[in-house]
């Protein structure tokens, strides 16, 4: 069998890759994956600086980097993940991103190019914007991003902001 499939087998059967450099197993997402094959990190050190190297090993030209040193060869990293950034790139926010981990503070969508609005440093969709600066409709839960009627400290679209006992509309004065 070859070590290709070996190594499967092993990663499916028994939960654990063998380290191709000292053949022994490697505990579950412990491993360094260099030249197609698994190894154990410790057995490689930074091409750089010479520091042992740890999971967040990146390969590039053949040499192995740790994350400082590959981060400053001038290939983005991720203000989320701390991975590289190899395709698509957004800046926002003085920060660099995956296209697919620049989300919302707080529902966690991401923003796939559409618009976000910034708040005390965190991205936010529209509604949840207008959430936390308080311009959601107390009737439909909306932002309201025209005119808006505030009435005992609560926000109405117009055409919510209705006579409690025949809903009718009212003067938004």
């Amino acid at each position: 069998m070859c070590k290709d499939c070996w190594s499967v087998i092993c990663q499916e059967l028994v939960g654990y890759h063998i380290c191709q450099t000292c053949n022994e197993p490697i505990e579950l997402n412990k491993h360094i994956k260099f030249m197609g094959d698994f190894h154990h990190p410790h057995h490689f050190h930074c091409y750089d600086c010479d520091q042992e190297l740890g999971l967040d090993a990146h390969e590039r030209g053949g040499e192995l980097y740790c994350l400082k040193c590959f981060s400053r060869s001038g290939v983005s990293i991720c203000s989320a993940c701390r991975r590289p950034i190899e395709g698509r790139i957004v800046w926002a926010l003085g920060k660099v991103w995956h296209v697919e981990h620049f989300v919302c503070h707080h529902c966690e969508i991401p923003f796939m190019g559409s618009r976000f609005y910034e708040w005390q440093g965190h991205a936010y969709c529209l509604i949840h914007y207008q959430s936390r600066i308080g311009s959601v409709c107390h009737i439909c839960a909306k932002p309201v991003t025209g005119i808006l009627v505030k009435f005992t400290n609560k926000i109405y679209c117009p055409e919510h902001f209705l006579c409690s006992l025949c809903d009718r509309k009212l003067d938004e004065k």
